[in-house]
């Protein structure tokens, strides 16, 4: 049976030869050529492959067309432009940022603040770091098999898997540190006051008297001081300073009590237990968004506007700030942002009509008309 198949084969190939010679060759050129294929068979395969692809190709434009239109269609311009603008402000400020796989470290220095996006994993590797973000937010400590929130301080060597990338991070609390990092993140540096002209505004008209070594814009906003600044608001100062009220908190600095004991008489502030008021304890801009509400008439109580704890959410919807301003608003709180707060709540309406807080505040004489034209004319900055 072997010995037949070369003859087999033999006979085959020129079977196969004489088939192609007279379906594309001549009698110079008896094989397929490349000039065959690109003018009969290329050609012939290229035009019913054009023909049958075009219908299908023109239903899927006209699709991604629509598709492209309804997602547009569905996009906030306004709320995209003020995240453009609010990622612009954070750039130029000194905002940093990348990606980096298999947990790169990273060097920061304290004040730093370092952020990420969903599912990107932080381990301390040297130096201490508190967890930074709104109250209530949280990511979860891999290594312990437990919960970190906002305000712990971060233990070492532990992977740290964020769950959202809403400004929850490690802000650096030791001179330097090293935080291995992977995944998307962002390295905001220490803070540099931003707001110095709107601070120097609300002095001149009596609503912010800083601190016996100036602003301190840079400092974390304390309770005590935000109440005092919610008071002046209120256009409250002078009565508060007049108030003899005790209180049954022991924490209280003397400079301080007349004013907590005028808040604590009114119902505007509790403590912290039934002896504390924790003046020194930090505030979230959460409470102190709340303040800023309660001075224009909105009421967080039971059934009342808000819920204090979504107030930031409850300023953009009544526009008393834009999204892009809310989302500069971050913890650790800066006295520098509660001044920028304190400051634009002055043209915010108040609750029921009666115009803007800045005119109430005028006509129970809590701030000159002509005291608050002059030192708001020279804040030439534009709101993003």
């Amino acid at each position: 049976m072997k010995r037949f198949l070369p003859a087999t084969l033999a006979i085959l190939f020129l079977f196969c030869g004489f088939l192609l010679s007279r379906a594309a060759g001549t009698d110079s050129d008896p094989l397929i050529t490349l000039s065959f294929l690109s003018t009969k068979f290329s050609a012939a395969v290229g035009q019913r492959a054009d023909s049958a692809w075009k219908p299908l190709a023109d239903q899927i434009a006209t699709k991604l067309a629509a598709k492209k239109n309804d997602v547009l269609n569905q996009i906030d311009k306004t709320t995209l432009i003020n995240q453009i603008a609010a990622l612009y402000i954070e750039r130029t400020g000194g905002a940093s940022g990348g990606f980096t796989p298999r947990f790169s470290g990273v060097t920061l220095k304290k004040g730093d603040t370092i952020t990420g996006g969903v599912g990107t994993g932080l381990i301390l590797r040297v130096g201490s770091a508190q967890l930074s973000g709104a109250a209530g937010t949280a990511v979860v400590n891999v290594t312990a098999g437990t919960e970190l929130k906002a305000g712990a301080n971060v233990p070492g060597n532990q992977y740290c898997l964020l769950l959202a990338a809403d400004g929850t991070g490690f802000t650096i609390t030791s001179d330097t540190a090293t935080v291995a990092v992977d995944g998307s993140y962002r390295v905001t540096p220490a803070y540099t006051p931003r707001y110095t002209d709107l601070a120097d505004a609300l002095f001149a008209m009596k609503l912010f008297q800083g601190t016996p070594t100036g602003y301190n814009l840079t400092r974390s906003a304390t309770r005590l001081e935000a109440l005092v600044m919610m008071i002046r608001l209120f256009g409250e100062e002078e009565a508060a300073l007049k108030c003899t009220d005790a209180t049954p908190f022991t924490d209280l600095p003397d400079w301080g009590k007349p004013y907590v004991a005028y808040a604590y008489g009114r119902g505007y502030t509790k403590g912290t237990s039934a002896k504390l008021f924790s003046p020194n304890s930090t505030i979230t801009p959460e409470q102190y968004m709340t303040f800023v509400l309660r001075a224009l008439g909105y009421s967080d109580a039971s059934g009342g506007d808000f819920v204090w704890n979504q107030s930031l959410t409850y300023a953009v919807q009544i526009r008393l700030y834009s999204a892009a301003e809310i989302s500069l608003i971050r913890s650790p709180f800066y006295r520098d942002q509660m001044v920028y707060l304190s400051y634009y709540a002055l043209s915010g309406k108040v609750k029921g009509g009666g115009g803007t807080l800045l005119d109430r505040l005028a006509a129970s004489g809590a701030v000159a008309a002509s005291t608050a034209v002059t030192a708001m004319g020279k804040v030439t900055r534009v709101r993003p």
